[in-house]
């Protein structure tokens, strides 16, 4: 079932393109967001009020709809909604010249997805950029996952809390960043320096994370300032894309 089958959920004109966002912290992230519009919120009785009251304390003006857990279980696809599903615009992204244009500030930390596809991996990632205080996450316009329930879910809700940027040929998006002070880094098993060496006092970073198996592609690594590693046990082939973006990304941050 999805919500254009549920019969209570017809009069309240959800446009088609809307996706349902379920759990707790995404439900809250996605109503407190300014980059996508709310339409309703589905919840059972028990949690009526929670959520009502939610509402009113953060002056947000959306219709709540009373639907039984199976209902829930059936439109979310999952019994991992913890009560609550709220109906909504997916997330407005900003092309990366739109973001740098607006940047005022001196320090920026960016992370560029260059053709993931999994949508746990990607909301997992985007998750940990937000916890180790990158300010955007690029993904790419093409073979990059649509925005799913699932990917909003594995985020944990924070998709709503960091910029997300669109992004299109990246060798050329690479040289824009340039010009706007960044240095690029890329994240390779074959890098010759170790991510513990990297020069943490740069105002503007960008990191480069490949296709899990297949790595950053060969026109990335020709155009980035420098290819950085992991050291990891020499027995072990890799990480999977999403614990390497996570190790990356929490040693860049320490700084």
């Amino acid at each position: 079932m999805t919500y254009k089958q549920n019969k209570k959920l017809n009069e309240f004109n959800i446009p088609y393109n809307a996706i349902n966002i379920y759990g707790n912290h995404p439900a809250k992230s996605a109503l407190l967001s300014s980059n996508r519009k709310c339409y309703l919120i589905g919840t059972t009785e028990k949690k009526f009020d929670y959520w009502n009251n939610f509402l009113i304390n953060n002056k947000i003006n959306i219709k709540i709809v009373l639907l039984e857990t199976f209902e829930l279980d059936k439109i979310s696809n999952s019994n991992n909604h913890q009560g609550v599903i709220v109906f909504a615009s997916k997330i407005i992204k900003l092309k990366l010249s739109e973001y740098l244009k607006n940047l005022s500030f001196k320090k920026n930390k960016i992370l560029i997805l260059d053709q993931l596809t999994d949508p746990q991996n990607v909301g997992s990632i985007i998750r940990s950029a937000f916890a180790f205080n990158f300010d955007a996450v690029c993904l790419l316009k093409n073979n990059s996952p649509v925005e799913t329930p699932s990917l909003i879910k594995a985020s944990a809700g924070e998709i709503d809390k960091i910029k997300i940027l669109e992004i299109g040929n990246l060798v050329q998006e690479i040289k824009i960043l340039k010009k706007k002070d960044f240095f690029i880094y890329g994240l390779d098993g074959q890098g010759k320096k170790s991510i513990e060496e990297v020069d943490k006092t740069d105002d503007r970073i960008a990191l480069i994370i490949g296709a899990e198996g297949k790595g950053l592609r060969n026109l990335t690594k020709q155009n980035v300032d420098e290819i950085i590693k992991i050291d990891i046990n020499s027995k072990c082939n890799s990480l999977n894309a999403s614990n390497a973006a996570t190790v990356a990304m929490y040693e860049i941050s320490k700084n």
